[in-house]
């Protein structure tokens, strides 16, 4: 599938659903809805508040990429920034402006694609971007413009999935693929659903293995990540990572979170906790970096008028069980 293609999917699939708004039952859009998901996101990932605080907000123009329905927007604009976020598709967009109307938040949504931001050069004094670069085909562009918007001196606060991760060296390569395997057993779906595993997902991915039996590593990976249909994702190891962002510099690196839920009734103690050492091998890398200067700018954007890929990434289309890498970045 062609990266135009791709990223049309990805919207077409964000649209429908907007990230996290599956969280609730409330009333959508609802004021209750938005306080509803909010405490679920970061019940679950307590560390994306540790990482926003690493950023003193106050009074910066920030860009977040990928806002989503304006949870992390809420909490960055109460803590300063003088905000505008993009999504790619009009669902979330609505979404995070209705959010911001109900509970008297001064910023701005917009409806645009990362890859053409529709900003003057040095605009903004930070970026931020959790869990959204590695479902932009075109990776690197979108990272050339954040480059561009960014003003000399501007952080770049990202997330990506982490190859190195639990979830995807032996989560999602070994035993989901074992277990959709056994799905086509009579009463293995019954059974994981009684261990914790949603239904709809398990006949969702039986459905698709009878369909094809024989799909890429690739195709593989964009199913497990945000569902059985999503159409594409990647995930980057500190190599990738570096190619990416070779226009900034690193300047902290942690990882962060493996995402209990898919252990089904299981749990691992310590899940949603910050590691030294075996880092790694957690969901979630935390980076802070910073623009090189205005040489780099310009290497920058002739670098990424090609592509810079990561190491396993698919157009296709359960669950994110991949890591991430967080990395506030500067320029």
């Amino acid at each position: 599938m062609d990266s135009v293609l791709a990223q049309e999917r990805v919207r077409a699939y964000w649209n429908s659903q907007p990230c996290d708004s599956e969280l609730s039952n409330r009333d959508r859009l609802s004021r209750e809805y938005f306080l509803d998901i909010e405490r679920q996101r970061y019940e679950l990932q307590p560390h994306i508040l540790e990482i926003i605080s690493k950023i003193d907000w106050r009074g910066k123009r920030v860009l977040e990429v990928g806002a989503g329905i304006g949870t992390d927007a809420r909490n960055i604009i109460g803590r300063g920034g003088v905000y505008t976020g993009i999504n790619v598709d009009r669902g979330s967009t609505e979404a995070t402006s209705r959010a911001l109307r109900i509970f008297s938040l001064p910023g701005t949504a917009l409806e645009c694609d990362a890859t053409s931001l529709d900003f003057p050069d040095a605009t903004f004094d930070v970026v931020y971007s959790f869990g959204v670069l590695q479902h932009i085909p075109e990776a690197g562009r979108a990272v050339a413009e954040i480059h561009r918007v960014l003003k000399p001196g501007g952080e770049l606060l990202a997330m990506l999935y982490n190859c190195s991760s639990i979830n995807y060296v032996v989560e999602i390569m070994f035993p989901r693929k074992l277990g959709v395997r056994i799905l086509s057993v009579p009463g293995a779906t019954a059974l994981l659903q009684r261990m914790g595993f949603p239904r709809e997902k398990l006949e969702r991915h039986r459905e698709l293995r009878r369909q094809n039996s024989r799909m890429t590593d690739e195709e593989w990976l964009s199913r497990n990540t945000n569902g059985p249909d999503y159409p594409y994702c990647g995930v980057y190891g500190a190599k990738e990572a570096a190619e990416l962002f070779a226009a900034f510099r690193i300047e902290n690196n942690e990882t962060y979170f493996f995402d209990h839920r898919h252990l089904g009734r299981a749990r691992w103690p310590g899940a949603g906790k910050r590691t030294q050492g075996v880092g790694s091998a957690l969901g979630l890398a935390s980076y802070r970096l910073r623009e090189k200067g205005l040489g780099q700018r310009l290497a920058a954007q002739t670098r990424y008028r090609g592509q810079i890929r990561p190491g396993h990434m698919s157009a296709t289309g359960p669950e994110s069980p991949v890591s991430g890498e967080s990395l506030p970045l500067t320029h």
